[in-house]
């Protein structure tokens, strides 16, 4: 799952189960309340007749549910009520305005067979996790399906504009002379930063350009690089980035030349963009990695700082005072920032609860 733009966080488009009607047509804003029999669910572009919950008994429970209660009430907020806030409930709801929408690979579901031909779904819902979106009745539809607002057709057009709109943003930073960044004019007094291979972003287009001078337009260009042309060359020059951490020590009698020392030692390619992007680090700062095994990393150079308590450079050239940092721990660091951002973006996918 990609990250979704804010003004399409509720459009189902893409991702049918991502739609939410209007805020006009929702009767809790923030979605928490829990459904009652009688009470329309919305989802996927339809209304839903909740016709039965079942609440979970203990010894319903299966051992791989119980393992997911225990870890949702760990992570909950603390009030006295989490462990009634978490349990577990089955819901049953009829199909009652609005279209049937499959997502590639689904099974058809099944119907009544009252007369009625209604479809009937039949699922477990974790409240902490899942929160149920309750019509208004009577609620706004649509005058071209009369389907909960806003309908499938609004939706898709709504996405095609934005899209549109994004792609005239991509022409525009991609034209001669303008950063891809700020979408602003690089003048010939200024710094540019241009990269050779054509543009990852619009094809057909030559490699994008970044004012080298401005922090914000750097850290695009950096992104860029590491998202893209490192990713797929690993041994490409590097025109943005360097693989390792610049430390500053602080201490007046540490000699210039070890003043500023990166981690990366010889490796060091010197691009940590312009002052004010990412302020040297202070030597006594700690930085924790996995590959360090949990201990304090360091600069290669041991500088002597003081005992935990007080963060300062004496400048003396002790041994034995910590982990190295790795050569190419800002590498490290920036892969760790990713995998929290796709965590971030799709936090349900380990999850068993839905339809």
């Amino acid at each position: 799952m990609t990250r979704v733009p804010y003004q399409l966080r509720d459009n189902g488009a893409e991702d049918p189960n991502r739609w939410d009607p209007s805020l006009d047509n929702r009767r809790e804003r923030g979605g928490e309340a829990r459904v009652q029999v009688g009470d329309l669910w919305a989802w996927r572009y339809s209304a839903w007749r909740v016709h039965k919950i079942i609440v979970y008994r203990d010894v319903d429970l299966t051992d791989e549910q119980r393992a997911k209660y225990e870890k949702l009430v760990a992570a909950t907020r603390k009030d006295g009520n989490e462990r009634q806030r978490c349990w577990p409930y089955h819901l049953i709801v009829r199909h009652e305005r609005g279209p049937i929408v499959y997502l590639p690979g689904e099974k058809p579901w099944k119907r009544l067979r009252d007369g009625s031909n209604t479809i009937e779904l039949s699922f477990t819902v974790w409240p902490s996790v899942y929160s149920l979106t309750r019509l208004i009745e009577p609620y706004k539809v649509c005058s071209c399906h009369g389907h909960p607002w806003p309908c499938q057709e609004m939706d898709r057009q709504a996405l095609a504009d934005y899209r549109m709109a994004e792609f005239r943003k991509l022409e525009a930073s991609h034209a001669a002379g303008m950063c891809a960044s700020c979408r602003e004019p690089i003048s010939t007094a200024q710094k540019v930063l241009t990269f050779p291979e054509p543009s990852r972003m619009l094809p057909g287009a030559p490699g994008p350009s970044y004012h080298a001078g401005r922090s914000g337009c750097w850290a695009a260009a950096e992104e860029y690089e590491r998202s893209g042309r490192l990713a797929d060359n690993p041994d490409i020059v590097r025109l943005a980035s360097c693989p390792g951490i610049r430390f500053i020590h602080e201490a007046r009698d540490v000699p210039a030349d070890r003043r500023v020392e990166c981690t990366a030692g010889p490796l060091c390619t010197g691009h940590h963009g312009p002052p004010g992007l990412h302020h040297d680090k202070p030597c006594w700062l700690h930085v924790e990695l996995a590959a360090n095994e949990g201990a304090y990393a360091r600069p290669s150079f041991d500088c002597g700082y003081r005992q935990p308590g007080v963060r300062e450079c004496v400048g003396a050239d002790l041994s034995g005072g910590g982990t190295s940092l790795s050569p190419i721990a800002a590498d490290l660091i920036w892969a760790e920032r990713r995998r929290q951002q796709k965590r971030y973006e799709d936090p349900g996918s380990d999850s068993d609860a839905g339809v």
